[in-house]
């Protein structure tokens, strides 16, 4: 049983060494144009590198590596936004300079705002408030609504947003 579990994790370190290989420069490009300095490109690396690692397990075997790199923009973009809302953004700028401030390119930028125009006003007016760098707990005491009452909003409308996000990709995905 012991070299079993001794094979496995071989394995697994080999899978891991062999992604990086293929991968490690793009993920270092994402991270420098998406960051505002090398600590924090070092940050987003660490934080692809450790989300890679932790589900490697979950990557199909048989994957090619088109499947794999849009898996880990996905990670790259999720690790991101984290980022963004690691670091306050002024909050007298728009949307669209909030995301030209984080460094976003065209792609993101672009995707971004087209999904938040599927958002009802209040839904944006909401979502705004966040990438201006509120707290959920700030945005509920100058709304004068419970903390529940909101997340649940937030809730729904990151969910709206996913859903926005899938049915544009699998037009796309028809095209």
């Amino acid at each position: 049983m012991g070299d079993e579990h001794h094979d496995i994790e071989a394995l697994r370190n080999e899978r891991y060494v062999a992604l990086l290989r293929t991968f490690r420069r793009h993920i270092e490009h994402y991270c420098a144009r998406h960051s505002n300095s090398r600590e924090d490109a070092e940050d987003m690396m660490q934080e692809v590198f450790i989300t890679l690692w932790e589900n490697i397990d979950g990557l199909n075997v048989e994957s090619s590596p088109r499947q794999v790199n849009r898996w880990l923009q996905r990670v790259m973009r999720t690790v991101f936004v984290r980022q963004i809302r690691r670091h306050r953004i002024d909050s007298s700028a728009p949307l669209s300079e909030a995301a030209h401030l984080a460094q976003a390119d065209d792609y993101d930028r672009e995707l971004l705002e087209s999904l938040i125009a599927h958002l009802a006003e209040d839904e944006r007016e909401l979502l705004q408030e966040r990438f201006k760098g509120y707290s959920n707990i700030e945005i509920a005491e100058r709304l004068g609504i419970r903390v529940n009452t909101l997340n649940k909003r937030m809730s729904r409308i990151v969910t709206k947003l996913k859903d926005i996000h899938n049915q544009n990709y699998e037009t796309e995905q028809r095209q």
